[in-house]
């Protein structure tokens, strides 16, 4: 019994001991910017972080501990710009450790380092998530070019809330896609055809019309024109009375003047 009480009060006191030495591997790193875009792909909705890091501490920062949404669709590639060597991380629920040292890139005081992290999310994803674990001077988050977030100053805090839920644009409400476009071209397209083509026959259906109507306003002045002269030779024969030549003659001119005048309507 006293065995294993000293066994058990031994391994707190290592536990105690290693532990300070665990969290200074990156105790002084501060994140200066991280930059996250995210677009949607065949694949589900890209996300990709360009990070960039300081070792403010006095120690060099060993490790490098990152925060990944857990419903990713594929593994989260962790890259280092500069020299392009891709770190292999410890994956501890949602935390990703990357051991700087084994890949030659411990930070010394008042170095930077910038990395880029790469994965897809499902395409119906509705938020976006990130968990701080160091000091940010700079976070954005951009959807396809639109601004969704954007903190400065944000500070980690062990006993605080440092998780941000950001909303995502859906799907639908994405720019149109090239099909898209081209099936409504089409439409417009067709739509304006066919409404040419409707006012292309009224127009022609008026022409028709106006040409009848001045078809039939010549024949009647014609008409009118050849009675006048019929009634003219009738009076100078003496077959009609002189009322009854006046009162015709008068019907007649008026009905001739009046179809001449909307024969000039026409013409105008």
């Amino acid at each position: 019994m006293k065995k294993t009480i000293i066994i058990i009060l031994l391994s707190i006191l290592a536990i105690t001991a290693l532990y300070p030495s665990v969290c200074a591997a990156d105790a002084g790193v501060r994140i200066d910017q991280e930059l996250i875009t995210i677009s949607p792909t065949n694949t589900g909705l890209l996300v990709e972080k360009t990070i960039q890091v300081t070792n403010s501490g006095t120690e060099n920062a060993t490790t490098l501990r990152f925060w990944i949404q857990q419903d990713i669709q594929d593994a989260v590639k962790i890259t280092e710009l500069q020299s392009g060597k891709e770190l292999t991380p410890v994956i501890t629920g949602n935390i990703r450790t990357c051991n700087l040292s084994a890949s030659n890139l411990s930070m010394t005081p008042d170095s930077s380092l910038t990395l880029q992290i790469t994965y897809h999310l499902p395409s119906n994803a509705e938020n976006f998530i990130q968990t701080l674990l160091y000091d940010t001077t700079l976070l954005s988050v951009t959807y396809e070019n639109k601004d969704l977030f954007q903190g400065e100053h944000l500070l980690y805090g062990a006993d605080a809330n440092n998780q941000i839920q950001i909303l995502l644009y859906k799907p639908t409400e994405a720019p149109l896609n090239i099909t898209m476009i081209i099936i409504i071209f089409l439409s417009v397209i067709i739509v304006f055809a066919v409404l040419l083509l409707l006012l292309k026959k009224q127009r022609s259906k008026t022409k028709k019309a106006v040409a009848e109507s001045e078809e039939t306003l010549t024949t009647k002045k014609t008409l009118l024109l050849s009675l006048l002269k019929d009634l003219e030779k009738q009076y100078r024969a003496k077959s009609i009375s002189d009322e009854t030549y006046t009162k015709i003659k008068d019907e007649y001119k008026q009905d001739a003047v009046e179809v001449m005048k909307k024969l000039d309507d026409l013409k105008k």
